[in-house]
């Protein structure tokens, strides 16, 4: 007399010396093995029965591309805490190991710490593959009832926030744009009016570096800066301050800055947030680096959604670009104009700041301050 046993999957009660549950097809594994003598054919059964193949507890597919993300994060998926927790041990190990005997070993001998990266390496790599591999082969025996499955270790959603949180934070660059590069070089107005035309600090010409005498004689950096009668009629005095190695630019440092000025140009005599500003940065280099520092700019400010554009045809090397950004907080993109140009040693920099810039005012300014040269 045959008995009856419970599904482990659909709780339906069926005969227990049936292969597998008749309502869901879930295997029967209490089903007992019985020797079939050669005068007594085996029993069959007329119940059709669907293969347990067809059950999707688990995607052995995800689980594997889960652990090829993050190493464990496919074992987590399949609700293994432990298992996932210890290929990311085995992995840090591994990585940590050969991290600290790497240094010791090449500075006895090249080879030796070579054939250690390169084993360490072949290590992490076994240790990911195989983790990739355990990943899908539990996926799929949880889907054909080998092994049990309640739910998702608690594990799973540390890598899969920090995936959403990656992917959130890409997306707001993409809509909102980078703050421009521009913020912040216009911070600290001085007081300070335009200084008169001098003849000092000298800058240096082509002709001036002959080692014959020139006729033409040096004149000073503040000659190069806009003047009072260079800006439009509504317009305030320009402002000016002495560039200190603390206001000069990374590439700037880079290129071996020297000295410079930084003056500012308002229709407001004092201009608060949200005024627009117009300034000058007039910086004198090592031979040959102003020009560097103009070929600079294209990497620094053709990015994202900036525009490079045409620039006027003044001084050695010019470049012009729109920065395209929105400021932390606000709902509506900014937008400022670069223009810089290089002639001798001099490198200067002309910059919008504010509300509607006006880029042909920025264009007029460059030329007039292009012509300043001798």
């Amino acid at each position: 007399m045959s008995s009856t046993t419970k599904c482990p999957y659909c709780d339906f009660s069926f005969d227990d010396t049936l292969p597998a549950c008749p309502h869901c097809g879930g295997p029967n594994h209490l089903r007992p093995q019985r020797t079939v003598s050669s005068q007594q054919s085996p029993p069959t059964y007329t119940t059709a029965v669907s293969s347990p193949d067809v059950r999707k507890i688990r995607n052995p597919l995800i689980a594997a591309i889960c652990s090829l993300l993050w190493i464990g994060w496919g074992q987590w998926y399949n609700g293994k805490t432990k298992d996932g927790i210890l290929y990311i041990g085995a992995y840090m190990v591994s990585a940590v190991l050969a991290t600290l005997l790497a240094l010791p070993l090449f500075s006895v001998s090249f080879w030796a710490g070579a054939a250690l990266v390169v084993l360490s390496t072949l290590v992490v790599i076994g240790i990911l593959g195989h983790s990739i591999y355990n990943a899908y082969k539990t996926a799929d025996k949880i889907n054909k009832g080998e092994v049990g499955f309640t739910r998702k270790s608690r594990l799973f959603w540390v890598p899969a926030s920090m995936y959403v949180f990656i992917i959130i934070m890409m997306a707001v660059i993409m809509i909102t744009g980078p703050v421009s590069p521009a913020a912040g070089l216009t911070d600290g107005i001085p007081e300070t009016p335009a200084p008169p035309v001098t003849a000092s600090p000298a800058i240096t010409t082509p002709q001036a570096t002959g080692s014959a005498a020139s006729d033409t004689p040096d004149w000073g950096m503040s000659s190069l800066l806009i003047q009072q009668e260079d800006l439009p009629a509504d317009y305030a005095p320009p402002r000016y301050a002495l560039m200190m190695d603390a206001d000069m630019l990374p590439n700037m440092k880079k290129y071996g800055a020297q000295m410079g000025f930084a003056e500012y140009f308002s229709i407001d005599p004092n201009p608060q947030v949200g005024t627009l500003l117009l300034s000058q940065r007039v910086v004198m280099f090592p031979e040959g680096n102003a020009t560097k520092m103009v070929d600079s700019d294209y990497v620094t400010y053709s990015v994202g959604r900036n525009e490079v554009l045409t620039p006027p045809a003044i001084g050695e090397n010019a470049a012009a670009f729109k920065l395209i950004g929105r400021d932390p907080g606000a709902a509506e993109d900014h937008y400022h104009y670069v223009i810089s140009f290089s002639k001798y040693n001099v490198y200067e920099m002309f910059l919008t700041v504010g509300p509607d810039p006006d880029y042909e005012l920025l264009e007029d300014l460059a030329v007039k301050a292009a012509a300043k040269f001798p």
